[in-house]
């Protein structure tokens, strides 16, 4: 973690790509201090970063640093200023946020595929949509409009960047402006990246619980998001196995839920729970399953629970039974 960083972007109008790569910075430093300026204005020495100004290593605007950067892996999107910043400080700002050095390349992937391409792509008035449709010479010129127009994204984390811009009739002062919308960045940068990271210490969890799961039922204590994980292992044996998981339930109590066959069709239960238990609750339900504590069954049969991980543990056993 660096203590006080010195930045420089142009001053103006800001979008997402700055505001974001300022968020991003912010992530690796005790303290930033950002200056706004023009073109003539812009500062050298090793004590600063400079980015999208200046036709440096971090501004995209020139035609030779178009060329030079490039686009973005596996796309034709071309970086702009906060996709620069990501791909040469990542590991110095997931580092400074205690990110486990065999998640780096992942976090980095999937910041880059969930908010930065997106972000790069409208600062550079690329559309994805529209330049794959040019490449398809059978689709008439008003189709391939049609498509674009029902593609569009109505509103998107740029376009809410856009608006902390001062309207033309604010006496808001733009660089308080500025720094109001990097500090909303930089809790949508925290979100995201503490998402990801829990998603895979989540799977690496979930991958654990379908080791230890016997009896075609997974317990998953505490909870932790599985569907994703579990269909996901197709050459497992064990996870093709599972037909229950059994978790806390956020409303008190536990569940039991049905694994799928086909996570497309929320009805393809590898093993459905007892028709007769559809639709039922609390006593009903007691009296026709013999569990103690059962609460619920949900209509479709997708879901149950009980008051107890015992008697849910019971439910799961009774209807891998039947």
């Amino acid at each position: 973690m660096r203590g006080t960083l010195k930045l420089f972007t142009h001053n103006g109008i800001f979008h997402a790509d700055e505001v974001f790569a300022s968020a991003m910075l912010s992530l690796m430093a005790d303290e930033i201090q950002v200056t706004r300026g023009g073109d003539t204005e812009v500062p050298t020495g090793d004590e600063w970063i400079v980015f999208d100004i200046g036709e440096g290593e971090l501004d995209h605007h020139s035609v030779e640093n178009k060329e030079k950067n490039g686009c973005h892996p596996g796309t034709e999107i071309p970086y702009a200023a906060c996709g620069l910043v990501w791909r040469k400080y990542y590991r110095e700002i997931l580092e400074a946020m205690d990110c486990e050095p065999r998640y780096m390349e992942k976090v980095y992937n999937r910041l880059e595929t969930s908010l930065i391409l997106g972000i790069d792509a409208e600062d550079n008035g690329f559309d994805p949509v529209a330049a794959q449709l040019a490449k398809m010479p059978n689709i008439t010129d008003d189709q391939k409009a049609q498509i674009v127009s029902a593609a569009k994204v109505p509103f998107s984390v740029s376009k809410l960047i856009k608006d902390f811009n001062p309207p033309w009739n604010s006496d808001l002062d733009q660089n308080d402006a500025f720094n109001d919308a990097v500090s909303f960045a930089r809790d949508i940068l925290i979100n995201r990246i503490d998402s990801i990271i829990s998603s895979l210490d989540g799977r690496d969890y979930v991958l654990r619980a379908i080791d230890y799961s016997a009896n075609h039922i997974m317990i998953l204590d505490p909870f932790a998001p599985w569907e994703g994980v579990l269909y996901g292992q197709f050459r497992n044996p064990k996870a093709q196995d599972i037909w229950y998981v059994v978790s806390p339930a956020l409303r008190g109590g536990w569940n039991v839920q049905c694994a799928l066959s086909n996570s497309d069709d929320r009805t393809s239960f590898r093993h459905p729970l007892p028709s007769e238990w559809h639709g039922l609750r609390n006593e009903e339900l007691r009296e026709v399953s013999g569990v103690k504590t059962a609460i619920f069954c949900h209509a479709s049969g997708f879901l149950a629970g009980a008051e107890t991980m015992e008697d849910a543990l019971n439910m799961a056993s009774i209807a891998a039974s039947k």
